[in-house]
């Protein structure tokens, strides 16, 4: 009877206790908007690391209104450079309801950059998927894309099937051996419920290892995963306002769990929070970790009482709804 006993504490132990980490604070002089001199993003919902150029860290960014930028960022500063679509990309996604472009995850073992466009209007199902972003010369420091391909799964039926219209995989990331596949949330309505799915896949072919639900992992939504190798996995739920961190065994059952809440201040005032909308996670060759605020335009801008205590320029990015980037120390993640 033993195995039975240890197997029923087991499961009992997962779904009525989830470690719960410290609170994570950004690094000093974080969160930033994502503006510079001549430009700024727009309804920004992915990030991924690239690498170096001297000592400028290079991001690829993209906007849920179909844009697509490099960023390079020193200390605190961004600069930032719209990649040119080809009339081949654009052709691709003429007949699209929206460029809904939610993320975006470069995959440092085939050198490859891929995109989840989410579906929106009749044709969601249609639009919904996972691409590859082919650059001028195949080298991503380009500033063009010259082709996208979508990714054909072979049980594309399975990891469609609680897709709606503006809701697909939000989170994305890739390890050597996997790709991890997060869904936005499940909903009634415009309501979010308490859970969401996460999908394991073999990266050669194609196929699911694992379906995950999250309800007893305390995860409502996915919306940025970032894969330290096949095994350990960090995710943002935009709704609780945490990261989230797993730990697999081989047969990608959840080992360990753990979520750290995030303190996501306004700039300049670490003691005051508002309304953030985090989006995807990433993490650059020195063990920080980004993610960004996506500005909600329904729900965003901060009441008078909040503008008030903040830098006239600030409570001016706040009303042009200018999104916002995090940086944390992973150190602290345990």
């Amino acid at each position: 009877m033993r195995f039975p006993v240890v197997f029923l504490f087991s499961i009992a132990f997962l779904v009525g206790f989830i470690p719960k980490g410290i609170k994570l604070k950004p690094e000093k002089g974080f969160p930033i908007w994502l503006k510079d001199g001549s430009q700024r993003t727009d309804q920004t919902s992915g990030i991924t690391f690239i690498g170096f150029k001297g000592t400028e860290k290079f991001f690829l960014i993209c906007d849920d209104i179909g844009d697509i930028y490099h960023m390079k960022l020193k200390e605190n500063k961004v600069k930032l450079e719209k990649v040119k679509l080809d009339e081949k990309v654009k052709k691709v996604l003429k007949h699209y309801d929206k460029w809904d472009f939610e993320e975006i995850v470069y995959d440092t073992k085939l050198n490859k950059v891929y995109l989840s466009v989410e579906g929106n209007g009749p044709n969601f199902m249609d639009e919904a998927g996972l691409f590859e972003l082919i650059f001028k010369d195949n080298d991503i420091f380009q500033d063009e894309i010259k082709e996208i391909k979508k990714i054909e799964f072979p049980e594309w039926k399975i990891l469609s099937e609680h897709f709606k219209p503006n809701i697909a995989f939000e989170g994305v990331a890739v390890s050597e051996n996997r790709l991890f596949l997060g869904l936005e949330g499940t909903s009634v309505g415009e309501l979010f419920l308490d859970s969401t799915f996460l999908y394991v896949v073999d990266k050669k072919s194609l196929k699911i290892i694992r379906e995950i639900h999250t309800k007893n992992l305390k995860i409502h939504t996915i919306c940025g995963l970032y894969a330290k190798d096949d095994f350990n996995l960090l995710g943002i739920d935009r709704n609780n306002k945490n990261l989230f961190l797993l730990k697999f065994d081989k047969d990608y059952s959840v080992l360990e769990s753990t979520i750290h809440p995030l303190n996501l201040h306004v700039p300049g005032n670490a003691n005051l929070q508002y309304v953030s909308a985090i989006e995807s996670i990433t993490m650059d060759s020195e063990n920080y970790f980004y993610a960004i605020d996506d500005p909600w335009k329904k729900f965003y801008i901060p009441p008078t009482e909040i503008l008030r205590q903040l830098k006239p320029v600030d409570a001016k990015n706040y009303r042009d709804f200018i999104p916002l980037l995090f940086k944390f120390n992973s150190n602290l993640i345990r």
